[in-house]
């Protein structure tokens, strides 16, 4: 597992594939999303902005910062033992933070079912959006160490 983490080639296929998948899954419904959600302003807000079909703004935004990404991945060499200890410690807090932010949703649904559609395109966005800036973030401390 290490060999393969050593390689900046690896993180830029998995960031592309998944970022791929939520774009793709963004484009597709920013057109046809049903929304229930009457509640507080934020939640009315994001209902809102997912009826007008503004998922493609998600979407170009994670898909720039992806592009990002991988063009930093791509012009680095192999990381040494140093830095894919970094990138395993972080790639279990972020399965310890995703597992967490998995109850939470949980909870919120069970809390109030309605608007299940928005929480879960927020859960995604928030998720989606935190795994590629906290990889921008871990390849720009990188380069300088």
């Amino acid at each position: 597992m290490k060999r393969l983490l050593k390689s900046p080639v690896t993180n830029a296929v998995c960031i592309s594939v998944f970022t791929a998948f939520y774009a793709l899954i963004f484009f597709m419904n920013s057109n046809n999303t049903v929304c229930y959600m009457e509640a507080t302003s934020f939640w009315s807000a994001w209902s809102d902005f997912l009826i007008n079909g503004h998922h493609h703004y998600i979407a170009y935004v994670l898909i720039a910062v992806t592009v990002l990404v991988v063009a930093l991945l791509i012009l680095r060499r192999p990381y040494g033992e140093y830095h894919t200890s970094i990138l395993t410690h972080c790639l279990v807090a972020a399965a310890v933070l995703t597992l967490l932010a998995i109850a939470i949703f949980y909870l919120m649904i069970l809390h109030d079912p309605n608007g299940i559609i928005e929480k879960f395109t927020l859960f995604i966005v928030i998720h989606w959006a935190t795994v590629v800036f906290a990889n921008l973030t871990y390849i720009l401390l990188c380069r300088w160490k």
